[in-house]
C-alpha cells in the first residue's frame, strides 16, 4: 500500500467552502461527502450498499472489505468516522458498490453535480 491512503481519517476539516454532496443508490446506499484538501471525505453516518455488482472493481471490493474489517464501516454498513478517499469516484464506488463516476454521481441538495461545482469554483 505504499503511496496509497488506505486508512486516512479526517479529524477536523475546516472547509466551509465545500457544500455537502449526496449520493443515493440501489441496495441502501446513502452517502454524504465533502471536498477536502486530500481528496473527498465520506462523512460519518453514510451507509454503503448492502452488496456489490459485477461492475465494482476488485480493488474497490477489497477496500470495502478492509473498511468493514477495520471497523470504519460497521456491521450495519454505516461509516462510524469520516473517511478520506483519494478521489470522488473512489468514494462513490465504495458507497454504491458498483462502478461510479464521482464527478457526476455526487450532488448537492439542489442537484448540482460535483463536476459543475468544481467548474464554477
Amino acid at each position: 500500500t505504499l503511496g496509497y491512503k488506505v486508512f486516512e481519517l479526517i479529524e477536523e476539516e475546516s472547509n466551509s467552502a465545500s457544500p455537502v454532496f449526496y449520493i443515493k443508490a440501489a441496495r441502501g446506499a446513502d452517502g454524504r461527502g465533502i471536498i477536502v484538501s486530500d481528496g473527498f471525505a465520506v462523512l460519518k453516518g453514510s451507509v454503503i450498499a448492502s452488496s456489490v455488482t459485477n461492475s465494482c472493481s476488485s480493488g474497490s471490493n477489497k477496500k470495502r472489505q478492509l473498511l468493514i474489517d477495520s471497523g470504519i464501516v460497521n456491521e450495519s454498513l454505516e461509516f462510524v468516522k469520516d473517511y478520506v478517499f483519494n478521489s470522488p469516484s473512489s468514494a462513490a464506488e465504495i458507497v454504491t458498490g458498483r462502478s461510479a463516476n464521482g464527478l457526476t454521481e455526487w450532488k448537492t441538495e439542489e442537484g448540482t453535480v460535483l463536476k459543475a461545482f468544481l467548474e464554477q469554483s
